[in-house]
């Protein structure tokens, strides 16, 4: 009877989360992912190729996990930078792939093009110009939302600490998620007529 890989490649693909997310590409080690996997070295080259591969293959699970657990929700902007910063307090080793795969190996991980493209289509509305109704370009929208979302994570702790706060208190990313739901409302409202 043939043996189940499914927990092999379950525990190097966990270990190869971990690594990467913490030395990106070019610090990673397989030799670590092996020992913290609990697995011949051989196997990860069995399964993923090679490093390149295994990195495209974490890229694959990570963001893929990241792109199904917060759609963009073209009708709800707001909403969706709530739950992008919910999703990546929680999930941090998210955004920290993502912006190893910028830096490293843009043109590994899951294709995201035709997403974008039919989320910049729709908050269009249909019309042909590339305006959403808050008179910004759809793309420019959707790029400033994430970057809105992702902003606490990237800032420095000086910065967050500024006010005196805990920057990682409960109260204190709650007033941030709230701020940040109000802001994307602001920059997605319809411009007064002049």
């Amino acid at each position: 009877m043939p043996r189940d890989s499914a927990p092999t490649r379950k525990k190097i693909l966990g270990a190869a989360v971990e690594e990467f997310s913490r030395w990106g590409f070019a610090g990673a080690r397989i030799d670590r992912i092996a020992d913290v996997a609990g697995v011949n070295k051989r196997m990860i080259y069995v399964y993923h190729g090679d490093k390149e591969g295994l990195f495209g293959d974490v890229l694959q699970e990570v963001i893929g996990a990241l792109i199904a657990a917060v759609p963009v929700t073209e009708d709800d902007l707001p909403g969706y930078a709530g739950r992008m910063f919910d999703h990546l307090l929680s999930h941090p080793e998210a955004l920290r792939l993502t912006l190893w795969r910028q830096l490293e190996r843009p043109a590994l991980g899951p294709a995201s093009a035709e997403v974008y493209t039919a989320k910049v289509e729709a908050m269009n509305g249909g019309r042909e110009q590339r305006a959403h109704p808050s008179g910004l370009p759809a793309t420019d929208l959707l790029v400033l939302v994430q970057g809105m979302a992702v902003s606490w994570m990237i800032s420095p702790a000086d910065l967050l600490a500024a006010d005196g706060s805990d920057p990682a208190s409960a109260e204190r990313l709650a007033l941030h998620r709230a701020a940040l739901v109000e802001a994307v409302r602001r920059v997605c409202a319809q411009p007064a007529l002049r």
